[in-house]
């Protein structure tokens, strides 16, 4: 209703006495990106939506203590003037204490709770100027296993000269600034041991280049996500060793054949809106949800073959303040030989299905194929993941009863919920065959939005499943997307 009109550039100044890092053409290209129309009118409000969206992202780069933007009156007559005030931290950051390790929230690919870990790390924070970052982490988490992590990232644009084509292409494309490059090495274990009577030992080396920063997992990008990824992963398979005799291992035959070391090298692009398009990121209410990877395997590593996955989620707002939910999710792993030079894939590369938060009223790993015996901590037979899965629900959800003001704030809601889906291979199953094997679940649960993420509790009841699926009715899950 109200016009306003603010002169270009922006004026930038450290809050302290300490002259600003941060490169104050970064700044002017993160108000434009974040919606603030210099030398032409808007209405306030939208101005002040933009000011906010630019505050969150500068705030989330981790080099801001603070970030304020005033408004005051410009040189020119008619015209507001925009000062930002950074408040940055220090250019280095050192840290010793305990933290939370996440191996992975891929959501076939075996999800799991947080492990805590003791965590000692060290890092470079904006030393150019463009928010770039570098950070050196040594943990040991509960289990006694080990990871050590070198990650520097910074503003893909920064690492181009200025009279490059690609300097001013990436920097007036949509948000340019924000594009950003990865580079990150890590030596970790990944513990299958309660699903598939497995250790891994990791040593990775990886390039990222997306359209947002300082993110680990994907799903974990608030606002969408689209990124491109490099990885050369050397792995060794080393099964459960049994208990008391010191050269047996405590595993299936289908396992211990795949033990020893691998090669797999990458390509990969991940595409997901992340709630953009939704009311709500974790809880949401009305709008809907995409996402979709592809990943392609092959040499120089020993392991080929091509991935994809994908799937979609509608929410339509209901009379009297409840929802209705759908959900679809599938994928297909298709292994290469690449004219012989490589193998399959294997246990570490299929899907699997089950779980809070993916397919309800079953464990991790419990859906589809299994060996016909396990570990001493799989006694139903270890997961041999699979090449084909999908997965279909609907729910309904209504706002937790009562007028307690907690319940409001995070968004805590009922709602009830049925499954259908499976897990299979391809390869000379016929088609029928796999339909046949279709699970299914309803239920019923709480679920609630929280800074680590949308949390649940469930009870689930297997309406169809197989003998061997190993099945659980009260479930917690912890995840970002709905399901």
């Amino acid at each position: 209703k109200f016009p306003i009109s603010v002169e270009f550039p922006a004026k930038v100044e450290s809050a302290t006495t300490t002259p600003c890092r941060t490169d104050a053409n970064l700044v002017q290209h993160r108000l434009l990106e974040a919606g603030v129309s210099f030398e032409d009118s808007q209405k306030v409000e939208d101005l002040t939506e933009a000011i906010v969206d630019f505050i969150s992202g500068m705030e989330k780069s981790g080099c801001y203590n603070a970030v304020q933007v005033k408004i005051g009156t410009g040189a020119q007559e008619g015209m507001e003037a925009l000062q930002v005030v950074l408040n940055e931290k220090k250019w280095y950051r050192l840290y010793i204490g305990g933290g939370l390790k996440q191996e992975s929230l891929d959501m076939f690919g075996e999800t799991s709770f947080p492990k805590v870990q003791f965590e000692t790390s060290g890092g470079l924070l904006n030393l150019s100027g463009n928010l770039d970052t570098t950070s050196l982490q040594y943990a040991v988490d509960q289990m006694s296993a080990t990871t050590l992590s070198f990650v520097h990232e910074r503003p893909l644009f920064s690492i181009l000269s200025k009279d490059s084509p690609l300097y001013e292409t990436i920097l007036l494309s949509d948000r340019g600034s924000q594009t950003s490059i990865a580079f990150r090495a890590v030596l970790d274990t990944l513990d299958h041991e309660w699903t598939r009577s497995y250790k891994e030992y990791q040593r990775l080396l990886s390039l990222r280049i997306a359209n947002t920063s300082n993110v680990t997992f994907p799903e974990a990008s608030e606002g969408g996500y689209s990124g491109f990824d490099w990885s050369l992963l050397f792995r060794d398979l080393i099964p459960r060793r049994h208990a008391t005799l010191p050269y047996a291992m405590d595993a299936s035959p289908e396992v211990t054949s795949q033990a020893g070391p691998s090669l797999k090298h990458s390509l990969s692009y991940e595409y997901r809106t992340n709630g953009r398009l939704c009311n709500d990121w974790l809880n949401p209410t009305y709008g809907m949800d995409v996402h979709g990877k592809v990943e392609v395997a092959g040499p120089p590593g020993d392991v080929g073959f091509l991935k994809l996955q994908g799937g979609a989620s509608l929410h339509v707002p209901l009379p009297g303040s409840w929802a209705f939910h759908g959900a679809f999710q599938t994928g297909i792993l298709q292994s290469l030989s690449f004219g012989g030079s490589c193998r399959p894939a294997g246990v570490s590369d299929r899907f699997y299905l089950g779980g809070p938060m993916q397919f309800r009223g079953f464990v991790p790993a419990g859906i589809g194929p299994r060996a016909k015996i396990g570990g001493a901590s799989v006694p139903g037979g270890d997961a041999l993941g699979g090449d084909f899965f999908y997965t279909a629900s609907a729910a309904t959800s209504v706002p937790f009863p009562g007028p307690f003001s907690f319940l409001d704030d995070n968004k805590v809601r009922c709602f009830g919920f049925a499954t259908v889906g499976t897990l299979s291979g391809v390869h000379g199953v016929p088609l029928m065959s796999i339909l046949r094997s279709t699970r299914a679940a309803v239920g019923g649960g709480i679920c609630a939005s929280t800074p680590m993420g949308r949390v649940e509790a469930t009870y689930a009841m297997p309406l169809r499943y197989s003998p061997r699926d190993a099945r659980k009715s009260v479930q917690l899950g912890l995840g970002f997307t709905f399901s």
